[in-house]
């Protein structure tokens, strides 16, 4: 009596696959071989002919198969073929465990690597400490450089210091003996060109009108007075440190030393003594108002003691020298 089996497929298109077959296309059947439950008792595998679709003309193909259950019935056979495929399918999906593997200890292994030198952390800690090794290295190579340019720059300083001095102590010398000569030719230059006594009141000093100046050494002292000094005796009074050091300067340097020997502010006199000669009032106005232009908050009657103060001073001087040409006339 013919039966059915289920066998799966080792070889031919269906290799791997579960079929139903009757007995009869299983070649050399042999039923003892199956045991009460349908079961084979070993593994048993067979000529099995592979019936499918219409029968060619020379027959069945033959491939090997497993036979796997038979049964008289083929509901049997196909609850079988769903049970061994479900529990194929179940194999298949069985999720991976989720305990991690177990690592031996380095001391247990022959290699001195770990698994945790291969990690992403691992390479990136790596990576970094490289660019930061190579970024120390060139700042550092940078900073040596910046430093080696500062130190010639610095040793290119000092020599031109060093020269600059030797060079001011080589000429401060001739720089001085030349100022000495210009004060010498200015007081020697201007000379006492006549001398009247005018009512009786004083000795009266006439003085040529100084013509307008058009030499570069010539500076005006107030613009529009037409009172020239001295582009050397002007340095001097701009570098003054008071409004009265300044007024000094430029009384020296706008009058003659032998009208200042003879002269005061306004012509006045103590105690019916001697009356001086007036110095000159246009003059004396451009020293007022060059004064007022560099020290405006000053005092104008500060300016008028300050030139009796300076006319004093050197006649006091006179009296103690021999040579009125040889008198300081700056402060």
């Amino acid at each position: 009596m013919s039966k059915f089996a289920v066998v799966q497929w080792v070889s031919g298109e269906d290799a791997g696959m579960y079929s139903e077959v009757k007995t009869d296309a299983i070649h050399k059947y042999d039923d003892t071989k199956i045991d009460d439950e349908g079961y084979p008792q070993t593994d048993y595998s067979a000529a099995v002919e592979w019936q499918k679709g219409r029968k060619p003309k020379h027959g069945w193909p033959v491939y090997t198969a497993c036979i796997k259950f038979v049964s008289n019935n083929r509901f049997h056979t196909s609850a079988k073929i769903k049970k061994f495929l479900r529990l194929e399918s179940d194999e298949r999906d069985e999720p991976l465990s989720k305990k991690r593997a177990s690592i031996p200890p380095s001391r247990y292994t022959d290699s001195d690597e770990t698994d945790v030198d291969n990690t992403p952390v691992r390479l990136f800690k790596n990576v970094a400490q490289m660019i930061v090794d190579k970024y120390q290295a060139t700042s550092s190579t940078e900073t040596q450089k910046r430093l080696r340019e500062m130190e010639e720059e610095n040793e290119r300083l000092r020599n031109d210091n060093k020269k600059l001095r030797t060079m001011l102590i080589r000429e401060l010398p001739n720089l001085i003996n030349d100022v000495k000569m210009a004060l010498k030719s200015q007081c020697s230059s201007t000379s006492l060109v006549s001398s009247d006594l005018e009512g009786g009141k004083g000795l009266s000093i006439t003085e040529p009108s100084p013509p307008k100046a058009t030499s570069t050494e010539q500076v005006e002292i107030s613009h529009g007075s037409n009172v020239f000094v001295d582009r050397l005796a002007w340095a001097v009074a701009q570098n003054a440190n008071s409004a009265s050091s300044f007024v000094r300067t430029l009384i020296t340097a706008v009058f003659p030393i032998d009208v200042l020997l003879v002269s005061n502010l306004r012509g006045t006199s103590r105690d019916s003594g001697l009356q001086r000669q007036a110095l000159d009032k246009t003059k004396v106005d451009a020293i007022y108002r060059a004064t007022l232009q560099k020290w405006p908050h000053v005092v104008p009657s500060s300016i008028g003691a300050a030139i009796n103060a300076k006319l004093t001073e050197i006649r006091g001087k006179k009296k103690t020298q021999k040579h009125p040409e040889t008198l300081m006339l700056f402060d």
